[in-house]
Formats: structure tokens, sequence, C-alpha cells
């Protein structure tokens, strides 16, 4: 039980920072909206969600493949190709139940379980992010900056 926490832990830590990088990217590629379309908030605020989006989902999609990698590694399911879709089930707290991982690492499960919610949490908070800085623009009560 205690090796599943740890590996599980080190797992979280490692979607965690996949999910940082998607942050760092976001600011990196998302601020200059503000500048270059200054003048068409309605498309500044569409091109920055349409982006927000994008690489979130691909940042999740990546995270899921982390558990589907380990799942599989560990034979968790009876199937290899199943990994990924057991991981996506678990990740996404559906719980399909469909595919039954093995009893021997029960609480892993649970754990990209959590990890999902916490990184889908992280990415909700960065849509609002996004959205409070360019909603206040098609109002009229955003101001330029600088």
């Amino acid at each position: 039980m205690l090796s599943e926490l740890v590996l599980g832990i080190a797992m979280n830590i490692a979607v965690m920072l996949v999910h940082l990088g998607a942050t760092f990217l976001l600011i990196a590629v998302v601020r200059p909206f503000e500048s270059r379309l200054w003048g068409n908030p309605r498309l500044r605020l569409t091109l920055a969600l349409l982006t927000t989006n994008v690489i979130l989902l691909t940042a999740h999609l990546l995270e899921v493949g982390m558990w589907g990698s380990l799942y599989a590694a560990l034979g968790l399911v009876a199937d290899p190709s199943d990994a990924y879709y057991s991981a996506f089930v678990n990740y996404t707290t559906l719980g399909y139940g469909d595919v039954l991982q093995g009893t021997r690492t029960r609480l892993l499960g649970p754990m990209a379980a959590g990890s999902g919610i916490l990184m889908f949490g992280w990415s909700t908070a960065l849509l609002i992010y996004v959205l409070q800085g360019h909603l206040p623009h098609l109002t009229g009560q955003g101001r330029p900056r600088g």
C-alpha cells in the first residue's frame, strides 16, 4: 500500500509539472493577444479562449497518457491497449467499470481520479483568469495597461 501511495504521489507531481508547463505556455501565448488585438475585444477573447482550451486539452490528454503508461507498465489491465481508456475513465472520474484494474494496486485508480480533479480545477481557474482579463473590455470597462 505504501508503494502505491508513493507511486501515485510521484505520478501526481509529474502530472502537475505538465500542467505547470501548460500554464507557462498559456502566459506566453495568450498575453500577446492583449496588445495585438486591442481594438477587437471579441476576436481577442475568442482567440484567447480557443488557445487556452487547445493547450489545456492537450495537457489533459498527455496527463492521461502518463497514467495510462503507468497502468500498462504495471500490467493493471488485461489488455495494454485498454490502459489509456482505463486511465481516462479514472482521470475524469467517470468510473464506467467496464475495464477493471488489478486488485493489487487499488489505490492508483483513485489517485488518478484525484489527479484529474485537481487538474480540471486548475484548468477552470485558468479559463476564469482568461475570461476576467478579457470580459471587461467587451463592456467598455477595461482600460489599456501600460
